[in-house]
């Protein structure tokens, strides 16, 4: 009966080893995961940064108008935020463009003048000339998604080191 007790707690040990190994290759994958998901985000926020750093450097400005209010409903169905919709002209064709900012209530109203930055070269790439527009976005989303990115790689560190089971 020794025989058998040494081989089953061989057996309990190495099962036990395996499913560590597999707990702690569970916490790195999920944190590589994690942080592309962060590092994507983050990635949006440098190309809004990018883009109106080019059309703040190289943009042209004109006037706009709020030509409508576009709804949008939030993630849980409740109503509502509103988002300009801007029409402006460049050399007698008109462009129209959604703001970046939504609100409620509304930050515009309909038929309001607005300031207009566009790309000369695209008239397409245009934002309301106002720094919330422009840079709310990249100055939120950038530092959260990197602070996010720590918080969640630190604490998964944390677990790999202790063993910890993240599934319960």
């Amino acid at each position: 009966m020794d025989a058998y007790e040494k081989n089953f707690d061989k057996a309990l040990n190495v099962v036990s080893k395996t499913a560590r190994g597999a707990n702690r290759l569970y916490i790195g994958c999920v944190t590589i995961v994690a942080n592309l998901f962060f590092m994507a985000f983050c990635l949006w926020g440098v190309y809004a940064a990018y883009i109106n750093w080019q059309l703040q450097t190289n943009g042209e400005t004109t006037s706009g108008i709020v030509v409508r209010l576009e709804k949008q409903s939030d993630a849980e169905g409740g109503c509502c935020t509103y988002v300009p919709i801007v029409e402006f002209e460049v050399s007698g064709t008109s462009y129209s463009f959604k703001g970046d900012t939504a609100s409620d209530p509304p930050q515009y109203a309909v038929n309001e003048k607005v300031p207009v930055l566009y790309d000369p070269a695209d008239p397409n790439t245009a934002r309301i000339n106002k720094f919330s527009e422009r840079w709310l976005f990249p100055i939120i989303i950038i530092p959260a998604m990197i602070l996010t990115s720590i918080v969640v790689t630190f604490s998964m560190i944390r677990a790999w080191r202790r063993d910890a089971d993240i599934t319960t």
